[in-house]
Order: C-alpha cells, then sequence, then structure tokens
C-alpha cells in the first residue's frame, strides 16, 4: 500500500512538471531549444504514462498518452502556427491535471475497497 500512494506521489510530480513546462511554454515566449525540451520531455513522459496506464488497462488513457506523445515527438516534427500550439499546449495540460485527479480518485477508491 506504501508503495502504491509512492509511486502515485512521483507519477503527479512528474505530470505537474509536464504541465508546468506546457504552461511555460504556452505563457511566455522562449528561445527554439526549450520547445525542443519541451518535445523531449512530453514524448518520454508520454510513452511511460502510456505504458502505465496500459498495465492498468485504462485504454482511453493510453490512446491520450500515445496521441500526445506522437503529436510532441522530436523525431518527425508537427508544424502548427504558434497560436496553434499554444491551445494545444493548454489543452494537454488540461487533460494531464485531469488524470492527476483521476488518479487521486482511484486511489481514495482504492483505499476504501482495501479498508473493508
Amino acid at each position: 500500500m506504501k508503495s502504491y500512494k509512492t509511486g502515485l506521489i512521483i507519477d503527479s510530480l512528474v505530470k505537474l512538471g509536464v504541465v508546468a513546462a506546457l504552461i511555460i511554454a504556452a505563457t511566455t515566449k522562449q528561445e527554439y531549444s526549450y520547445y525542443t525540451f519541451l518535445r523531449w520531455l512530453v514524448m518520454t513522459t508520454s510513452i511511460y504514462f502510456a505504458y502505465k496506464t496500459f498495465d492498468k488497462k485504462q485504454i482511453g488513457l493510453v490512446i491520450y498518452f500515445v496521441a500526445t506523445g506522437i503529436l510532441f515527438n522530436p523525431f518527425q516534427k508537427f508544424w502548427f502556427q504558434k497560436d496553434t500550439w499554444h491551445l494545444i499546449d493548454y489543452i494537454v495540460a488540461g487533460i494531464t491535471t485531469a488524470t492527476i485527479i483521476f488518479d487521486w480518485v482511484q486511489k481514495g477508491k482504492y483505499d476504501r475497497t482495501s479498508e473493508e
């Protein structure tokens, strides 16, 4: 039980880091190297969370994380206008924040069922 909570805290912190990086990208002017870093950060964490959600059989989240990883991949870049990228950054940050809330709600359900 303790390792489950520790893993949840670490996952939440990683997701919050991604959300913060996306919001910084969307609200401030950055050098090109920051956006390259952002692509690598979002892609690698998306792959990680796609794997984790696949293990939990949460197919909707698997699709979200795979699509996000593909969209932000640094190898075959998608080119959008700056305003479009800002909108994408906000949407991905919002959905990722929702997954943090979803994880904690699931943890609450897990805690209640393990007590019974």
